[in-house]
């Protein structure tokens, strides 16, 4: 697959300083994770490029959320609700003249025998945060650290974030489709990860 790099259309579109403030703290969140715990555990990313789109994806451990949220004052019970799940780290950059959409909940995830892997959605979370009564603040920074549920991707603009998944006891892919275009009438652009493995806490077995 070829990386194709473009010159804007939309250069003069006005900044939308959301959108710039949004993906900042979207890609230096999850770098932080990444930097944070690099001692412990080396992710390995896995990159795809095809028709545009730059995709990118590595799997956290336990090990490296514990770290990563422990150091940013969640309490144990949020620690223990992140560390059984699985968390992915995203990266999308659209290389394209026309707009990418990126919806996350249009994902498939599927164990290598075919079965469905649940994606644990923003509004899942925030229930379950308020169920355990976690901190806004603490609401907050988790927010910032995941990926949008929905996202128009203009020309040279990046989006990145984790993704949480109910962990598979054996490998799964990722199969992950952006529409194109304003009105969406563009060809998809669809990327298949190579199998996943989730990882365990130390001195675990899974």
């Amino acid at each position: 697959m070829n990386q194709i790099k473009t010159t804007s259309n939309y250069s003069n579109r006005p900044l939308n300083p959301k959108h710039l403030f949004a993906n900042a703290l979207q890609i230096l969140l999850p770098l932080s994770l990444l930097l944070a715990t690099a001692n412990i555990h080396a992710a390995e990313r896995d990159t795809y490029e095809s028709n545009g789109i730059s995709f990118s994806i590595s799997v956290r451990t336990p090990d490296q959320i514990r770290a990563f949220y422990t150091g940013r004052g969640f309490p144990e019970a949020a620690i223990a609700e992140l560390t059984s799940k699985c968390l992915l780290t995203i990266g999308v950059r659209n290389h394209r003249k026309d707009i990418v959409w990126m919806e996350p909940a249009k994902w498939e995830f599927t164990t290598m025998h075919g079965t469905k892997v649940l994606r644990i959605s923003r509004d899942a979370w925030d229930k379950r945060w308020a169920e355990q009564n976690i901190p806004l603040a603490n609401r907050a920074t988790f927010g910032w650290t995941q990926l949008p549920e929905s996202r128009d991707l203009y020309p040279d603009e990046t989006a990145g974030g984790n993704i949480a998944i109910q962990p598979p006891s054996e490998p799964f892919t990722v199969t992950a489709s952006f529409d194109t275009s304003e009105d969406r009438s563009g060809a998809p652009v669809t990327f298949q990860s190579a199998p996943l493995t989730c990882g365990t806490l130390s001195g675990t077995q899974q």
